[in-house]
């Protein structure tokens, strides 16, 4: 598998290096109540978390993959709410996407880079969010031996992913909407299980494991469903009935003695 280069993409007008991500995610009430549902869950890793390891209220923290910027915000919300002072630091391999976090984020110490050669010191970052990114690198393994890198011993990592490896995934991809995946330039395709035993190979100790939406095969269906409340509240509760159907996966994890 080789990695696609997003001056290339960029060029050839592939939307999905393109898009505007506050519009796409933020620009509607449903996926604004997707990814606030998110920062919550984030907001509580990082509690729990802080719960074990004393309540330390200064942290480095870096969003690697950060894209537009939409979770630098949703990290400083977690700060304020925390009242923790954050030292917070974003890379992204997508110039076009560097550039509007900028704009979004002028305080945020940001740099273009690959996860496969991080741009930091050993050990530099107390958290590492990596949201919805590692499913598009084709060596995942070594992008979680940078990140582990990165990150000091007893350091958390939350990472998110779809959940595009469970049954509904699958048949959306390969049946529903087949473009998706023509276009997307996702590698890999985790359920629960692939992305732990790929934490711990990588010297992750998993604390936490959350699913958020469901994975209806048809991202229209998806959409709506997210618009109305009556139909989060039932994507909410086929989540629970079928949790293995999770639209997307969120693991805490903490970098191990010897990760």
């Amino acid at each position: 598998m080789t990695q696609h280069h997003p001056d290339v993409e960029i060029a050839a007008g592939n939307p999905w290096y393109l898009a505007d991500q506050f519009c796409s995610q933020l620009g509607t009430r449903g996926r604004r109540r997707v990814i606030e549902d998110r920062w919550r869950v984030f907001d509580a890793m990082l509690h729990d978390w802080r719960e074990r390891h004393g309540h330390a209220r200064v942290l480095t923290v870096l969003d690697a993959g950060c894209g537009d910027g939409i979770n630098l915000v949703g990290l400083r919300g977690a700060a304020a709410h925390q009242d923790l002072l954050i030292n917070l630091f974003g890379l992204d391999y997508n110039p076009l996407r560097l550039a509007r976090a900028r704009r979004a984020a002028p305080q945020v110490r940001l740099q273009q880079g690959s996860l496969y050669s991080l741009p930091f010191a050993g050990d530099r970052f107390d958290v590492v969010l990596c949201n919805h990114v590692i499913e598009h690198v084709p060596d995942a393994t070594r992008a979680l031996a940078e990140l582990s890198r990165v990150l000091r011993p007893g350091g958390l990592l939350i990472l998110g992913v779809p959940n595009e490896g469970c049954l509904m995934g699958r048949a959306r991809n390969r049946f529903v909407q087949p473009r998706i995946g023509r276009t997307t330039d996702h590698v890999h395709f985790f359920t629960a299980p692939s992305l732990t035993d790929a934490l711990r190979g990588a010297g992750f100790c998993v604390q936490r494991l959350e699913r958020e939406t469901f994975f209806f095969p048809c991202s229209y269906v998806n959409a709506c469903c997210n618009e109305f409340g009556v139909g989060h509240w039932l994507m909410s509760g086929l989540r629970r009935l079928l949790p293995s159907q999770a639209g997307g996966l969120i693991a805490a994890s903490e970098k191990t003695a010897n990760g």
